[in-house]
């Protein structure tokens, strides 16, 4: 086969010439790579017709995306022209929320085009533009296990926080993609039970509901002693708190999640499967718990939460592990206490694609809006040079019920990038900047703001994994920018006021200035598993510099005083990056004093 004039004509959309080159039998012997090289270039030149000739004749036709993870309806939008975006959208069945391995969907390229046609086909049959819509995820960086309530017409949210404090962050919206983080459920570290438990563990899958005007929330407490696993309840008349002391139930299991029947009695659910004990109106356990359904899949069902809607009971299941396999499946019941069948197109909600930019997408509890739309808030991913670095997010995509009463999320067609605000023009603005945490330590203990610089009181070894003078925010995106102007005050010899990247007590580095007996060194750290490496960049006569971050996926960029110093790579900072168990949380970025002094710290605008 002549490749090149194969291309001719199909970019001249010259079927005559195809179809004579087919039966002179030029295709015969055509290759998979040239078939949807062929494809794709008709697509890539807005022809529509000749598109459809491939399809319909001589068997030239291929529905594989690229190595960027476009579909022939990325093809077709790029090129603007609204024929070969109808056929790959109606005939072909090509999804314009579809999101490459970047995120950027279909319906983005046609905005782009040249050519406004496609845009304007696509932009009404969604009925949306891209600035009308939402992307996913919703929270970013680390905000695994959502559990989302309305009341009226605002909507809370609250997330795992493992072993960071103040814990269990509350959040507020009023419109389900911008939030607000308004309170933390545990925010007494004597009572919190933290104290010695590794990275990893501490406040698993909190549930949030309401109940005769009180708001509750329910978490697994994550252990390394016995007893391994207990259940947290708390509540507060107001979400913005103060939330009540915590209370621990003595159940085995994790996951928990409270459901009220329609007689008012009050249930607590958790896994394995799906576990069910009656509480009191205070949270007391009023039975022991029983095994209602041990999911569909069947494969580490997890995550239990149960609705009430006409007449049936649904149950919502993750399952398929946290790594790629997870999933979000439904079984439903007349009655409470089963037998529940499975969905028939389970699972309602998981990833498909392996190119997809939204992985491990599950653990999901639907949410009903005041007009009787419904939409499932879940955790996913987003692979960053195929590894987890921002670990578990949140992220949101319409629920719809079939008319024999089975809930599908995104019509079944995985995780979106893309999708219509549920309620545009209404929201408030999120955070500019998201509190601080430190892990198993209150950071008002050993912070302290003056002017524009952020003093801390000197503290252990993040490595000894007990409370230190570590300030930490969450990485939201791969790529990532500090820069402080860092200063030792009455620093003694051997500590260490540093920029910090860390995972937990075993994956971080630190950037920063060691006090010396005399002057200062530059040092760069890293902590990767059981081994501590430190390398000096340079000696200081003076005991402040201005130090630089610049992250770019799995590499960090080291400066001083704007110039380059040294670089790394970074995977010890993904859920991958280690082969311990526990690692849920994701990458996060700060600051970290080291020692008995003082370090203070001033944010600046160096740029690289």
């Amino acid at each position: 086969m002549n490749l090149a004039q194969a291309l001719t004509a199909i970019c001249a959309g010259n079927c005559v010439a195809i179809g004579k080159m087919a039966e002179n039998g030029d295709f015969d012997t055509i290759t998979a790579g040239e078939k949807a090289l062929l494809v794709r270039s008709a697509a890539e030149a807005g022809q529509g017709t000749m598109l459809r000739f491939l399809f319909e004749c001589h068997h030239l036709y291929s529905m594989e995306p690229d190595a960027q993870g476009r579909t022939l309806l990325h093809a077709a939008a790029a090129s603007g022209d609204a024929d070969t975006v109808r056929f790959a959208m109606e005939v072909l069945g090509l999804d314009p929320l579809a999101g490459d391995i970047n995120g950027v969907t279909p319906l983005d390229l046609a905005q782009r085009a040249e050519k406004q046609e496609a845009f304007r086909l696509l932009s009404s049959a969604l009925g949306f533009v891209p600035e009308q819509g939402f992307r996913n995820p919703v929270l970013r960086g680390c905000h695994p296990d959502p559990s989302v309530l309305r009341v009226e017409e605002d909507y809370y949210l609250v997330n795992s926080s493992f072993v960071f404090f103040p814990g269990l962050p509350v959040y507020h919206s009023r419109d389900l993609v911008n939030w607000k983080q308004i309170s933390h459920a545990v925010s007494d570290l004597e009572a919190s039970g933290l104290y010695g438990l590794p990275g990893g563990f501490g406040y698993w899958a909190p549930d949030i509901s309401f109940f005769r005007g009180r708001f509750w929330i329910v978490a697994t407490l994550r252990r390394n002693s016995k007893p391994y696993r207990l259940q947290m309840i708390t509540s507060a008349a107001d979400p913005r708190g103060p939330w009540d002391p915590p209370k621990f139930l003595p159940l085995d299991g994790i996951d928990p999640s409270l459901f009220t029947d329609v007689d008012g009695k009050r249930y607590i659910l958790l896994n394995p499967g799906a576990m069910i004990a009656e509480i009191s109106d205070n949270g007391s356990l009023l039975s022991g718990p029983r095994m209602i359904s041990f999911g569909s899949a069947r494969v580490k069902p997890e995550g239990p939460h149960l609705i009430r809607k006409d007449g049936w009971y649904y149950l919502f299941l993750a399952e398929g592990g946290t790594g790629e396999g997870h999933m979000e499946t439904v079984l439903r019941s007349h009655n409470l206490l089963g037998p529940y069948e499975s969905c028939p197109f389970n699972p309602i909600l998981s990833t498909k694609n392996p190119l997809s930019p939204i992985r491990r997408s599950g653990h999901g509890k639907p949410v009903q809006l005041p007009d009787g739309r419904w939409y499932m808030p879940y955790l996913c991913s987003r692979p960053v040079e195929g590894m987890t670095l921002l670990g578990r997010e949140t992220a949101l995509d319409p629920l719809t019920w079939t008319a024999d009463g089975w809930p599908m999320v995104n019509r079944l067609k995985g995780p979106s990038c893309l999708q219509a605000l549920p309620f545009p023009g209404c929201g408030e603005d999120p955070d500019p900047a998201e509190a601080w945490m430190s892990p198993r330590n209150d950071p008002s203990r050993f912070t302290r703001l003056s002017g524009n610089g952020i003093c801390l009181s000197c503290g252990p070894d993040p490595a000894v994994g007990e409370p230190c003078s570590l300030l930490l925010r969450r990485q939201a995106e791969p790529a990532l920018f500090q820069s402080f102007r860092v200063e030792l005050l009455s620093a003694s010899e051997g500590d260490i006021g540093a920029l910090a990247g860390y995972y937990d007590e075993n994956s971080f580095y630190l950037f920063g200035l060691r006090k010396e007996k005399a002057g200062c060194s530059l040092v760069l750290s890293e902590q990767i598993g059981n081994r501590r490496t430190v390398r000096v960049l340079a000696s200081m006569d003076t005991a402040d510099a201005v130090l630089s971050v610049l992250g770019d996926g799995l590499n960090r960029h080291f400066f001083l005083h704007g110039e380059p110093v040294a670089d790394l790579r970074t995977e010890y900072l993904c859920d991958e990056g280690l082969p311990s168990p526990k690692r849920f949380t994701g990458a996060m970025y700060g600051l970290v004093a080291v020692g008995c002094g003082k370090v203070c710290f001033h944010e600046t605008e160096t740029k690289r």
